[in-house]
């Protein structure tokens, strides 16, 4: 049986959450924390997230299949290199992070799948804004959600994700400045930016544009999650990478970047 303690007087039985009655930040900041090593199950779907709507109520988030996490873990490590490479001196967060979004002035919890903060922001977060969800609510300036949105406009799940965009994420009380809405199943990506109409480029690499200077999202590398090369290919495709600034030579991107970061 799960722990049942009491926050502000109010039982929480893990396996058994009310999901209709309100619950304060403390309380919701304490349900994710003990679902980091625990799953529930609602509705036949396992659960190890929430997030938290105006009213207090717990919004579930159901764990994301293998292939799909992969695509947000590639766009979240393409940020962290050009984060790192170019001294931007930011922060990278994945769906575990959790911001608090204001929506008709009242507190929100929302976790994009990646998100990214600037270096004056983390500089100017409390300790309380750093590590709780107590201090004063804050966003990031971007933000990534990758889901199954289906192949048009017209069907139920795009229309939930772009209202989720346009009144939640990208609204006047939020400092959200671009926006990414990715489907990599059906090869599509709808961008939203602030006071500008949603865009739908097509399926190739995106631009971090003014708010992410130089940043390039290299879908080619998705694209091999999506379609993963034959082993022979992948191999055949291997080459040594030339540091341009020493005379180390690499197997690997991954080693390049490595000691590119470190030593350069």
């Amino acid at each position: 049986m799960a722990e049942t303690p009491k926050v502000y007087n109010q039982e929480i039985n893990l396996d058994n959450l009310d999901l209709e009655r309100s619950y304060t930040l403390e309380e919701f900041e304490y349900i994710n924390s003990r679902l980091k090593n625990y799953t529930l199950e609602i509705n036949g779907h396992p659960v190890n997230l929430f997030e938290l709507d105006k009213n207090g109520k717990l919004v579930l988030m159901p764990q994301t299949p293998c292939c799909r996490e992969q695509v947000v873990a590639e766009i979240a490590a393409q940020l962290r290199n050009w984060n790192v490479q170019t001294q931007q001196g930011g922060g990278v967060t994945t769906s575990q992070g959790g911001f608090n979004f204001v929506i008709d002035y009242q507190s929100v919890i929302r976790a994009p799948d990646v998100a990214f903060i600037p270096q004056n922001m983390v500089l100017q977060l409390t300790d309380e804004q750093a590590w709780t969800f107590q201090g004063a609510p804050f966003t990031p300036i971007f933000l990534v959600e990758v889901a199954d949105i289906g192949e048009d406009t017209d069907n139920s799940k795009f229309k939930e994700a772009d209202k989720r965009f346009k009144e939640e994420l990208i609204i006047q009380s939020t400092v959200v400045q671009l926006g990414w809405l990715i489907d990599p199943q059906h090869k599509r990506i709808y961008i939203y930016r602030r006071d500008r109409k949603c865009s739908n480029p097509r399926w190739g690499d995106i631009s971090g544009e003014n708010g992410l200077p130089g940043f390039m999202l290299d879908m080619s590398l998705i694209d091999r999650i999506i379609d993963p090369p034959p082993p022979a290919l992948a191999s055949q495709e291997a080459r040594q990478i030339n540091c341009p600034d020493c005379n180390n030579t690499f197997n690997s991107k991954h080693e390049f970047i490595k000691h590119y970061e470190k030593i350069h």
